[in-house]
């Protein structure tokens, strides 16, 4: 089963979000996902290599390709869980901030994040190095879905959820170092 989370009708554009008031998402626990709806080329021919740090400090070179599933819509950016949707979307989002949060570094290493909950716009900023409002790419380029039907354990289901939709999509955003 593949929820409803990575179905064309529960995915929407980060702009259409941000303009609603509210913004119709819920203040609940779920498991929700960024997606790439823009043209696969542009994103292909953005930055797609990343210096993380290995577990003893070693460089760790990792190139992002086009490995997603020809069973999901759009390639998925970002999978994570929360126990406030509303809340971590804003996080990720940081809308409050047009420019820049996090300086490219020309090594392609990963620079450290503002916060740690904010992977989706430090990780945009990464991919567009040469983009100074990269909330326009965000707004414009970037979908969101979510699913909070988890009732029984739902701790633990989110947890599995997450951690089987990362695997399943392998979104680039995830990415990080072995530890």
């Amino acid at each position: 089963m593949d929820s409803q989370i990575g179905t064309l009708a529960n995915i929407h554009l980060v702009g259409e979000i941000l303009g609603r008031r509210p913004n119709g998402l819920p203040e609940e626990p779920g498991v929700y996902a960024f997606w790439w709806l823009a043209q696969k080329a542009e994103l292909m021919a953005a930055n797609t290599r990343i210096v993380l740090k290995g577990p003893r400090g070693d460089d760790v070179d990792v190139e992002y390709k086009d490995w997603w599933p020809s069973t999901i819509p759009y390639p998925c950016l970002y999978v994570g869980k929360s126990t406030n949707i509303k809340k971590r979307f804003s996080m990720h989002i940081k809308s409050g901030s047009k420019v820049r949060l996090h300086e490219a570094n020309s090594d392609h290493s990963k620079v450290k994040p503002k916060t740690t909950s904010c992977q989706l716009r430090h990780g945009i900023e990464h991919v567009f190095p040469e983009e100074q409002n990269p909330l326009n790419i965000i707004r414009k380029s970037v979908g969101f879905s979510y699913r909070n039907d988890f009732s029984e354990n739902a701790v633990a289901e989110r947890f599995f959820e997450e951690d089987r939709l990362i695997g399943r999509w392998r979104p680039w955003l995830n990415i990080d170092s072995e530890r």
